[in-house]
């Protein structure tokens, strides 16, 4: 009987000894599972469901901040329309003009500082929201060769009116994200894929303009392990769209065009003239439990953009 023991227990020992040669991060996955204790939040939800099926949840609530710095062309939604007051065009005026849409040309640059909080409610399935401030520019430039009504006529042919636009603005936002993954192809990592949608909208301090911009993008990439650490890539194809009115006055005065205008009064619609991109990012999860993380994002195709931002997740 003493023999029959030891040999059920040397096969049982021999079997866990074989079994913890292939199983051995499973059953410590599994471990950590049962004994992690649920988030204070509570979220994200059904997370036991998918801890069982063994996947890895982020840190659910988490907080960052972002620089972001975009070039790029505009272009004029409608005719451009302008007042003149003092200087030949507003010659006992003031005199409205409407410049077409086609002689208007337009590039701008923004810079912005956003501030997102956002949280998994799903495994597959995160919210965020976005507060900002930004600084930015439109320069524009109106031919005045197809003017009506201007009374230097041809003479007036080949002077462009340059318009510089600077403003400050403060935005806010909603996005939401989600997120699966695909059985690797090569290799044992898997890929992620990712689709992104959000909804800013900027209201501008020096000027009366507001900017509206729609964002959709599908994002693939991969996670791996560096150490303790964690450090994922994504290539992105997006689609963005950023719709402005634009409505101010500029003085001329003390400028070579002032003969020709002194107080000008515009108001135009513009667009981003390219509305698809693609982007190359980089996340790096980093502290004891990956709560701290650093992103960086690089945009080019048809307008370039760069992003970097530093958070933690709670």
């Amino acid at each position: 009987m003493a023999n029959y023991s030891q040999n059920i227990s040397g096969f049982l020992l021999l079997s866990i000894i074989s079994l913890s040669s292939w199983a051995e991060n499973d059953v410590k996955e599994l471990v950590e599972q049962q004994t992690t204790p649920a988030h204070w939040s509570g979220l994200p939800l059904m997370a036991d469901k998918a801890a069982e099926r063994g996947h890895e949840l982020p840190i659910p609530v988490g907080v960052s901040l972002f620089y972001n710095n975009i070039d790029a062309d505009y272009v004029a939604v409608n005719d451009f329309q302008v007042q003149v007051d003092g200087g030949l065009l507003g010659f006992r005026g003031p005199n409205d003009y409407v410049v077409p849409a086609e002689d208007v040309s337009i590039t701008g640059t923004d810079r912005s500082v956003q501030l997102k909080v956002d949280a998994w409610i799903l495994p597959f399935w995160n919210v965020y929201g976005l507060l900002g401030y930004t600084e930015g520019s439109k320069n524009i430039q109106a031919k005045l060769d197809n003017v009506e009504g201007l009374p230097c006529d041809e003479a007036c042919n080949g002077i462009v009116l340059p318009i510089p636009i600077e403003y400050t603005a403060k935005n806010y936002g909603i996005g939401t994200v989600l997120a699966g993954q695909i059985d690797p192809i090569i290799g044992d990592t898997p890929v992620i894929v990712m689709a992104v949608g959000a909804i800013v909208k900027a209201h501008t301090d020096t000027t009366d303009s507001v900017i509206k911009t729609k964002l959709a993008s599908v994002r693939i990439g991969q996670r791996f392990d560096v150490g303790s650490d964690k450090l994922a890539w994504f290539l992105a194809f997006s689609h963005q769209s950023v719709n402005q009115n634009v409505t101010g006055d500029y003085s001329f005065v003390g400028t070579e065009l002032e003969p020709l205008m002194e107080e000008v009064k515009f108001d135009i619609d513009l667009a981003k003239e390219e509305t698809k991109n693609m982007s190359f990012s980089v996340n790096y999860d980093f502290g004891s439990k990956n709560e701290w993380n650093f992103y960086a994002e690089y945009g080019f195709l048809n307008w370039q953009h760069l992003i970097v931002g530093f958070g933690r997740r709670f």
